[in-house]
């Protein structure tokens, strides 16, 4: 049981010097409610705005990586489980805003190592400009998944889930498989 809140904010350029001109704001919340002994629900909402800022030097940039990268489960990406990872771009969402739900069921089956079984629900996106942001345009998955924490190699995981909503199309993503190795949740 319990909640983490984090706050982080960067802000790369302007008065400070260099190439990048940008400010980062990205607001985390996640909380555990325990159900039962051995079962818990974990919700987690995210929001992030990225945008550049004015500058004098016609030649600042703002670096790829700086942007919200949404599907799949790679590292630089935020994991959107049911959908593909971000190296295909026909499927990926890249944007200057985020916004995400996830909410699990969690069944633990050990304490010593951790393993625990789940299901869950998320929802996100990621916009390019503020002019097509929408809230209520989120692409939604469900599905099952198992953990396991390793000591040296940190969280051992494999979910499948099903994308409810397509990128580009209007045909469900369908089954995706996720192997989740290393990763924090």
């Amino acid at each position: 049981s319990g909640s983490k809140t984090i706050w982080k904010s960067t802000l790369s350029g302007s008065f400070l010097g260099g190439d990048e001109n940008y400010h980062k704001h990205v607001l985390d919340f996640n909380w555990f409610i325990p159900i039962i002994k051995n079962m818990t629900i974990s919700q987690k909402f995210k929001v992030g705005v990225l945008n550049q800022l004015p500058s004098k030097n016609k030649y600042s940039i703002r670096t790829p990586n700086e942007n919200f990268i949404i599907g799949g489960v790679l590292p630089y990406s935020e994991m959107l489980r049911g959908y593909p990872n971000p190296d295909r771009y026909e499927y990926n969402v890249i944007g200057d805003f985020l916004m995400k739900y996830s909410m699990e069921l969690r069944f633990s089956l050990s304490d010593n190592p951790t393993l625990y079984l789940l299901s869950f629900f998320e929802m996100g996106n990621a916009w390019e400009n503020s002019g097509v942001l929408d809230p209520f345009n989120l692409k939604r998955s469900a599905g099952i998944g198992v953990r396991i924490f390793m000591p040296m190699l940190g969280k051992l995981g494999y979910d499948i889930g099903y994308g409810f909503d397509g990128w580009g199309t209007n045909e469900p993503y369908g089954w995706a498989h996720h192997f989740i190795f290393g990763m924090p949740f």
